[in-house]
């Protein structure tokens, strides 16, 4: 099948699982044409050659997720698409796509009406179509969130759901499964002596306060800072973030659902500072705390860190008793696009069916 593939270039849990999917496609013998945005996604999916694409970007202030600097600052989508859309609509009818696959990323999913082809949603925001907000939910941020969710992967054949609870509503079109965990993670033989590992994806001033204040060792990832400065190592993504997930006694993060599925996977107590105003940031935090395996704080202090960091042999003691199946996600869309594939190419059906063997 000639598959093509939206990633979205929205952080980078999306184009790390798109690395595992698109290899594991091409073993299956599919062809895969890749779009996606921003140079950190197009950068890691280079060996894809993936198309550039313009798509959604979010903003921060202060205040947690300002919705007006994300609107105003992704208007330049729509040029985008007035100045290059009938070139890209072209490329991917040369293509000649059997089925589309978005990961959050809403031009494909356009993309596949205009084109009449099947799509395939495949991301773990919509289980916040199935869930309700806890006590003390930012109503707002949680129906914005939905909001997004329906339009980036409207009309969608079937919707695989990455969940850690899985919840049982859904219907036909819809399957929940566990995260992919990218075979690197996989083969890692982890060990809980390091230092703790803090991955900020938007700078905490507070939170660094509070690591300089205690005892103990920290590894700091954010903005590509790098350097001493006492009892914290800042380094730069790279060949030894990977290194430093396997050995951490814990982790402290902005809360990303593959981390948190990472560190599910190698048995890590996780301490989660969820984005401010981005819903699905705050359900996978409340996801944590709630099963035992961390806690969360969107404005941690010295004490409940303290709490934390002691509490860490009791948390262990629960993740040893989770499983994720770190291949449901790959097999499931193996098994769709199997179920899709008589309507991919409506000539070679209709062929199908005019053929003495079928009659």
């Amino acid at each position: 099948m000639n598959i093509v593939y939206g990633v979205s270039g929205e952080g980078l849990g999306h184009v790390f699982e798109a690395i595992e999917v698109i290899t594991r496609l091409r073993k299956e013998g599919h062809s895969v044409k890749v779009l996606t945005y921003g140079d950190r996604a197009c950068a890691s999916l280079r060996e894809f050659n993936p198309t550039r694409i313009e798509g959604v970007h979010l903003h921060f202030n202060a205040d947690g997720m300002s919705l007006f600097d994300t609107v105003t600052k992704n208007l330049r989508i729509f040029p985008f698409y007035l100045r290059h859309g009938f070139r890209l609509r072209r490329e991917l009818k040369e293509f000649g796509p059997d089925v589309f696959i978005t990961a959050y990323e809403p031009f494909s999913m356009v993309a596949s009406h205009l084109l009449r082809r099947p799509l395939i949603s495949m991301d773990n925001q919509n289980e916040l179509l199935y869930i309700k907000p806890p006590a003390g939910t930012n109503m707002f941020a949680f129906w914005l969130a939905r909001l997004a969710t329906r339009v980036c992967t409207y009309g969608a054949a079937f919707y695989i759901v990455k969940s850690f609870k899985k919840p049982m509503a859904g219907g036909e079109k819809v399957r929940f499964v566990a995260p992919i965990i990218q075979n690197e993670i996989r083969n890692l033989s982890p060990t809980a002596g390091g230092p703790v590992l803090v991955y900020l994806t938007k700078p905490n001033p507070g939170l660094i306060g509070i690591l300089e204040s205690m005892d103990g060792s920290f590894v700091v990832y954010c903005n590509n800072k790098v350097g001493e400065d006492g009892n914290i190592c800042y380094r730069a993504q790279g060949a030894t973030y990977v290194r430093d997930l396997c050995d951490c006694r814990a982790i402290i993060a902005t809360t990303g659902f593959s981390l948190i599925a990472d560190s599910i996977y190698l048995k890590k107590p996780y301490f989660g500072v969820p984005l401010r105003k981005q819903f699905e940031q705050t359900h996978n935090a409340n996801f944590l705390a709630e099963a035992g395996f961390g806690e969360c704080s969107e404005a941690i202090t010295r004490a409940e860190l303290e709490r934390f960091l002691g509490n860490l042999p009791a948390y262990r003691a629960r993740l040893a008793g989770y499983n994720i199946d770190p291949a449901e996600q790959e097999e499931t869309l193996l098994e769709l696009l199997r179920r899709v594939a008589p309507s991919a190419d409506p000539r070679a059906a209709a062929s199908e069916r005019l053929s003495p063997e079928s009659k």
